[in-house]
């Protein structure tokens, strides 16, 4: 990686995390949220730092940026997420895949069960270089519904995706290059350990999956977070592990809520 862009990516991880400090010493009352529940929205900006291990010995590490707009009334929400890595197996350095996502919930209501009901639109642009290790050099669409079931301090979010890949669109082309219709199934899990903290687990199945070059797989994530200045600043760690495709992501992560 060259000097100037270790430099310009120090830069904009420092300048972001003493923005959060700043937010930290700010003396504002703010009202308590809940973001153990994902059918909660709030506009937010989550900074994370990254490390996945691929096949082969390969990594990727870097920064990746998640903002949320949330609406006032928390029925909608626009997420864009932009990461900035480094893989190992090209010793480049540049802009991985940007996600976009959309998730209206029209129904919530946590004393029934289900308690929410909602619809998502889930899309991944090719914008990482795929000869590079930075992307997988294809556009995914997936539009689904949501709902959720809360158990007191315990609460699950089951979803359900159709997933199209598109054919691999940059870098090299491989000879059985094709289009991918499948589904994915997930359920966040989450529970409560107080009114600061908590952890999740959601296990994932996507069939015909754009992670693993068309084959099924199975991945489970887990989350722990912890709010350190009530309703501001959120601090944590995720951990992601794609069982068939070989691949495991590690983050320390910090939200910041406006």
């Amino acid at each position: 990686m060259k000097a100037s862009k270790i430099l310009k990516f120090l830069f904009v991880t420092c300048a972001l995390f003493l923005s959060a400090i700043k937010v930290i010493g700010q003396d504002s009352i703010t009202p308590h949220i809940d973001p153990s529940r994902p059918t909660n929205l709030y506009t937010r900006l989550s900074n994370n730092l990254e490390y996945t291990f691929l096949k082969n010995g390969n990594r990727t590490y870097g920064y990746r940026a998640n903002f949320v707009w949330a609406s006032r009334d928390q029925k909608n929400a626009f997420h864009i997420e932009f990461p900035l890595l480094y893989a190992t197996s090209s010793g480049k350095f540049g802009a991985g895949d940007t996600r976009l996502r959309y998730l209206w919930v029209p129904y919530k209501d946590y004393s029934k069960k289900p308690g929410a009901f909602g619809f998502t639109i889930d899309s991944y642009l090719p914008s990482g270089n795929r000869d590079d290790g930075l992307g997988r050099g294809r556009w995914v669409v997936a539009p689904g519904v949501s709902t959720a079931f809360i158990f007191g301090k315990f609460s699950t979010f089951p979803n359900v995706s159709y997933v199209y890949s598109s054919e691999i669109v940059n870098g090299k082309i491989p000879a059985d290059n094709k289009a991918l219709n499948g589904y994915m199934l997930q359920t966040i899990c989450v529970y409560k350990l107080s009114k600061k903290n908590y952890v999740d687990c959601t296990p994932i199945f996507i069939k015909n999956s754009y992670t693993n070059g068309g084959k099924d797989d199975f991945i489970a994530e887990g989350n722990y977070l912890y709010m350190l200045k009530s309703g501001k600043i959120q601090v944590g760690g995720f951990v992601r592990r794609f069982f068939y495709a070989n691949a495991t992501t590690i983050r320390a992560s910090m939200r910041i809520y406006f």
